[in-house]
């Protein structure tokens, strides 16, 4: 669970910061892997979401308040910072670095705060995303 809310954060503002990253990505089927986890998700990114990635943040899910801010360009390289309050407390730093239109990675520098439960949990996450090919139709 605490794993997916930070792919679902991650994924909702990654949008807009690979919309303005150098290279653009294409669309398609594209695996996501996480650092620390043995599974693999995919994702599908239609031409519409390549051509403005900014249509992802519209699938914020109703319970979250996620917000980007502080974005750099450095090269190929794009940095921010998210923060959240619900559903619960999340804070990171994120760079994404697009290495073609085939391939990018994310790396997050993240804390979160438990909703009602007083845990705090930090850390860094690595997610590399590699295109596979044409969506399933």
């Amino acid at each position: 669970m605490f794993a997916r809310f930070i792919v679902v954060a991650t994924l909702v503002l990654a949008g807009p910061a690979l919309a303005q990253t150098g290279p653009q990505i294409r669309p398609g089927l594209w695996e996501m892997t996480m650092s620390g986890m043995a599974h693999k998700q995919t994702i599908c990114f239609t031409p519409e979401m390549v051509k403005d990635m900014k249509s992802l943040s519209q699938q914020k899910t109703p319970d979250s308040d996620c917000k980007a801010s502080n974005e750099s360009v450095s090269g190929n390289t794009r940095t921010f910072n998210v923060s959240c309050t619900k559903p619960n407390k999340y804070d990171a730093k994120i760079s994404i670095a697009v290495n073609g239109p085939d391939n990018f990675a994310m790396t997050q520098n993240y804390k979160v705060e438990r909703a009602g439960k007083g845990q705090v949990q930090t850390g860094t996450m690595s997610i590399a995303y590699r295109r596979l090919g044409e969506c399933p139709k």
